[in-house]
């Protein structure tokens, strides 16, 4: 089985009590290790882009979310395993709506990086007009009601965020008529420690009082323990980016420091695709990582 649509995917992981690793790619090299690492494990996957990183105003070159799109199903397409394709996170409705009609399997608006969170009713209504617009091609939309914490690695300073009402997710859900909902239970974006507190009697409560799948954005943020709980609590996906990044340029790090690379064949440090390419190497750190953390999300042997 290749590509399948979302409300089976989550559907089948709630049953079996894991939770789906959505790995977020940046090219075709990470989407390809992501996939590896799946039918390694033998584990659905969901794959996909952050929109708002596509999007990104100051991005040097405009990309095409066609483009990614391509490539996304065409290695899905290919896959031994259950795959569906997720646009993430992006703060630009339009991209949004584009992507659900473009053919990703869901589709998620959430204003992440913004400097002020927009108001409740105003995210409604754009939730609603994309739920419209997206189930009418029979593509799942994510929304997201709390918010988390946003960790700066680069200043170590911390964005406070706020974790999330039952009762207002509850409201909100039903209203919007969104697939899956992503909620704040100590989850926190952009950190990598893996030492955040989850609040499991929140999340316990959730998963009683949603009856939609819940799901975890920050997954590297979460211990590997947490992250098995979690899935058996009910939780029926998770969000992984930044641990990836960060286990591939510590692959190409590695790479430079051992490798007198001025002395060598470009085409052996780059293209070739042997044992002495870089990229390759950075590929394997990221297939280790995402076999790792489906492991970690009870997620092996899972594949249908």
């Amino acid at each position: 089985m290749s590509r399948i649509t979302v409300k089976e995917l989550l559907g089948h992981a709630l049953e079996n009590k894991y939770a789906v690793g959505y790995f977020e790619s940046w090219d075709l090299q990470s989407t390809l290790a992501m996939v590896r690492a799946a039918e390694n494990v033998k584990s659905p996957v969901m794959i996909g882009v952050c929109g708002t990183y596509v999007g990104e105003a100051k991005r040097r070159y405009k990309e095409s979310l066609a483009v990614y799109y391509a490539m996304l199903s065409k290695i899905a397409e290919e896959a031994k395993v259950p795959v569906a394709l997720l646009l993430n996170e992006s703060d630009d409705e339009a991209m949004v709506i584009e992507a659900a009609e473009t053919g990703f399997d869901m589709v998620m608006f959430a204003p992440v990086f913004a400097s002020d969170a927009l108001p409740l009713q105003e995210l409604t209504e754009i939730q609603k007009r994309i739920v419209e617009k997206a189930h009418a091609k029979g593509v799942a939309v994510e929304g997201e009601v709390g918010e988390l914490p946003l960790f700066n690695s680069a200043t170590g300073e911390i964005h406070e965020g706020e974790d999330t009402d039952p009762e207002l997710c509850r409201s909100f859900v039903k209203e919007t008529g969104i697939d899956a909902v992503a909620v704040a239970v100590g989850n926190c974006h952009l950190k990598e420690d893996g030492k955040v507190t989850i609040n499991y009697d929140a999340l316990r409560t959730l998963a009683k009082e949603i009856d939609i799948p819940l799901v975890l954005h920050g997954g590297t943020s979460i211990a590997h323990e947490d992250l098995s709980k979690a899935a058996a609590m009910g939780v029926a996906k998770v969000n992984f980016g930044t641990g990836m990044k960060r286990a591939a340029i510590n692959a190409v790090k590695a790479y430079l420091a051992e490798h007198d690379v001025d002395h060598m064949d470009p085409n052996d440090v780059l293209g070739r695709g042997a044992g002495k390419d870089m990229i390759v190497k950075e590929q394997e750190a990221v297939i280790a990582y995402v076999e790792e953390t489906i492991r970690a999300l009870n997620g092996e042997n899972k594949a249908f």
